[in-house]
């Protein structure tokens, strides 16, 4: 019981000390921006076209089972082009972060472009490393859409729980990934074993380090949420229609800059935790004692 406390006690220390290397540079948020404007663009360029063919139309009238057979067909390609086009935006845009926020730890100075320069270098696995998180993304909504299409309530909340399952836990699999593919250069395969391996050795401190960080972005999610419902309230009291559009976009805003920092500070916890678990000194971003006693229970 005293070591799991320990472990959340450590988790939390790092993800706090995670946030404070943040606000000293300010430059890792531009990656999480990059990661958004290109999902957003790869989104309109994949489904405005696709609805424009008509596909989704024919999909939901399902005039024959021929037709449909090859309609669900060609809606299952899209699919998994486009997971596999925005996995290569988002590990592109991590890959990037997590190579400057290396940089930083090892206390060299690190800018956007030297991030952007990393990532570009290992662009071939990057690739390979985006066709298998699409693979698992389509095999957990494969799994999802089973149970949703089953019309069975029961079934429904299983196939949902496996689906989360599966991508949750290829999540934390994979967690060690990018740092092992910047840094040891290995290939995809043996870059996802590395990680493995590092996240048997620091299972309790990234575990509770992400879950510190994914509680405290839901709590001020939810405070947000609180906020925007007063805000929008009011606003739509005062009968102002510029008064409204003003105050729903700073509302977005709100809840997108509270993704980009949660992306960024994951991405400087995940650098300092490998820093330390493969050198034994988690370098600048964090306390290297606060890094040793948090492996201590994992040792002992």
């Amino acid at each position: 019981m005293f070591r799991r406390r320990n472990r959340i006690q450590n988790g939390v220390e790092l993800t706090r000390q995670s946030w404070v290397a943040l606000r000293a540079n300010p430059q890792l948020l531009i990656f999480p921006v990059i990661s958004l404007i290109g999902m957003i663009i790869v989104t309109i360029l994949f489904f405005i076209p696709v609805s424009a063919t008509g596909i989704f139309a024919a999909l939901s009238e399902q005039n024959s089972r021929s037709s449909g057979d090859i309609n669900q067909a060609l809606f299952t390609i899209i699919i998994f082009l486009y997971y596999f086009v925005t996995y290569t935006v988002i590990i592109f845009s991590n890959t990037a972060l997590v190579g400057a926020a290396l940089k930083l730890a090892r206390g060299e100075t690190a800018t956007v472009q030297d991030g952007i320069n990393i990532a570009l270098s290992r662009m071939s696995k990057i690739f390979v490393y985006a066709l298998i998180s699409a693979t698992v993304g389509m095999l957990a909504r494969a799994v999802r859409d089973s149970g949703n299409n089953s019309r069975n309530l029961v079934g429904m909340i299983i196939a949902n729980v496996v689906a989360a399952i599966i991508q949750g836990a290829w999540n934390l699999v994979v967690f060690f990934a990018i740092p092992v593919l910047i840094v040891e250069d290995l290939g995809v395969i043996d870059s996802l074993k590395r990680s493995v391996g590092l996240f048997k050795q620091t299972w309790g401190e990234q575990f509770t380090g992400s879950v510190a960080i994914s509680a405290v972005s839901c709590l001020a999610t939810l405070a947000l949420m609180v906020v925007a419902g007063v805000l929008i309230t009011l606003a739509v009291a005062s009968q102002s229609a510029i008064l409204i559009v003003v105050t729903i976009a700073v509302v977005v805003l709100g809840f997108v800059l509270l993704s980009l920092i949660s992306g960024a500070v994951n991405g400087i916890f995940q650098a300092s935790l490998y820093q330390y678990a493969t050198t034994g000194d988690a370098g600048k971003l964090i306390d290297t004692q606060l890094a040793h006693d948090a492996f201590l229970p994992a040792a002992q």
